[in-house]
């Protein structure tokens, strides 16, 4: 089945979703892709996307798409594969532990109550909540990292993490990439930027080798790694600057695109906040009162399947196989479309609705499970996703029932397509308050 069709770079650059949408849509889910003297395997298919995720995970690495983004970040957990990875994930879970997210859930609470409360003291006028929702992620992660806010360094990391992927991004498409030796503007950026970032976060490890007394995830990290810890510096910074830039992003631009849902179905954030009100009153959330949260948590869920943040997962294969009649090849650059998986006809009722009831607990079928895929699937599927629920959840909770965030005008929202997708040109949507009785 399939085929080989060809595109060009611009039209990519253009229109990534549409391109795939398109070429999938007219080949039945699995189609070879042409750009240059590269080819890409596109798969929309569910049993095809289980057996490379899951059911056949061994035979499919890790491709050069994370190698491109390894190019920033290091060969933490994101990057590594086989025996690595193993050892990696086993070092990390402790990061996950339940008495961190609760912690989580607290800093999260209290920064974003900050965020509402400033909002509610300015003028009137637009917000940008894609900026708002990356700072206020990159604070919620610099104080459960590290213990402490980075109000100095805040702009260095949002521009390092922006630089970074739009460098891997450009890489991922292109079969011939410049060096990243070569004097280009964008690669200066990156090296200034990546420099700054590592002097600060060698800086705050060496402090806990030292035995200085922090309670807080890297000291949790470092603990992990125990004698080997000081010969692990490095591997500790990778995962370090792996769990930010891939924390702080894809939880950004998870709660823009919620924001931006809700705005186009107020229906929808009406029902979220009468939740929010009778299970919360005027309370922030705690760790243990986010299982009650059902409704909210659909709505992330639903958001998610929408306008996946994450909107491919790439794989590389190791070995001929044919799935179906799918015939994958070895050295195949493969890429899971989670974009047209979501969004597919045949798999979805009313695909284009908006229906957070669908993720009731037992209405997906199995074939929706399979392809339902926000944080990956399988053995490498993403270790960071309680964290991100459950800080995701608490901004949500402590903003929708306090205020509405509605858009500024009818326009679209164009997507930028990077690692992640989020709005090219931000976000700028409208605070209005609600009156204290409805928040209570």
């Amino acid at each position: 089945m399939g085929g080989v069709e060809r595109r060009s770079v611009a039209e990519l650059r253009a229109d990534l979703l549409g391109v795939q949408r398109r070429l999938l849509k007219t080949h039945d889910g699995f189609v070879r892709l042409r750009v240059l003297r590269r080819v890409f395997t596109l798969v929309s298919r569910p049993d095809v996307a289980h057996r490379i995720l899951v059911s056949g995970a061994p035979a499919y690495r890790r491709g050069f798409q994370h190698r491109n983004l390894g190019l920033t970040i290091g060969k933490g957990l994101l990057v590594s594969d086989g025996d690595v990875w193993e050892r990696q994930r086993r070092l990390t879970r402790p990061v996950f532990e339940r008495a961190v997210l609760g912690r989580v859930v607290d800093i999260a609470a209290e920064a974003t109550g900050a965020l509402v409360d400033r909002w509610l003291e300015q003028s009137s006028g637009p917000v940008d909540v894609l900026d708002e929702m990356r700072r206020l992620s990159l604070r919620v992660i610099s104080l459960a990292v590290f213990g402490a806010e980075l109000p100095e360094q805040a702009g260095m990391f949002i521009e390092t993490a922006r630089v970074s992927l739009a460098v891997a991004s450009r890489r991922n498409i292109l079969p011939l990439s410049l060096p990243l030796w070569a004097p280009t503007r964008l690669h200066r950026r990156r090296r200034r930027c990546l420099a700054e970032v590592d002097r600060f976060v060698y800086a705050r490890i060496d402090e806990r080798l030292a035995g200085d007394g922090h309670d807080d995830i890297l000291t949790r990290l470092i603990r992990g790694y125990g004698d080997q810890a000081q010969a692990s510096r490095r591997e500790i910074r990778d995962q370090v600057v792996t769990l930010y830039f891939a924390g702080f992003e894809t939880t950004a631009a998870a709660l823009t695109l919620t924001w931006l849902m809700l705005g186009e179905h107020p229906r929808v954030a009406d029902r979220l906040r009468t939740e929010l009100v009778a299970t919360l009153g005027h309370r922030h959330p705690t760790y243990p009162q986010l299982s009650l949260l059902t409704y909210t948590r659909n709505t992330l869920k639903e958001s998610m399947r929408l306008r996946p943040p994450v909107y491919t997962v790439p794989r590389t294969a190791t070995a001929d196989e044919r799935i179906g009649d799918a015939h994958v090849r070895r050295g195949d650059d493969i890429v899971v479309a989670t974009h047209v998986l979501h969004s597919c006809p045949t798999i979805w009722e009313a695909p284009q609705h908006c229906r957070p009831d669908r993720f009731e607990p037992g209405r997906l079928t199995v074939e929706q499970r399979r392809a339902y895929l926000p944080f990956g699937a399988g053995p490498r599927r993403c270790i960071g996703e309680s964290f991100a629920m459950a800080t995701m959840m608490t901004v949500l909770a402590v903003v929708a029932r306090r205020v509405r965030l509605r858009p500024r005008d009818g326009r679209p929202v164009v997507p930028a397509t990077e690692v992640t997708q989020f709005p090219a040109n931000g976000l700028p949507m409208l605070v209005d308050p609600l009156v204290p009785d409805a928040a209570r």
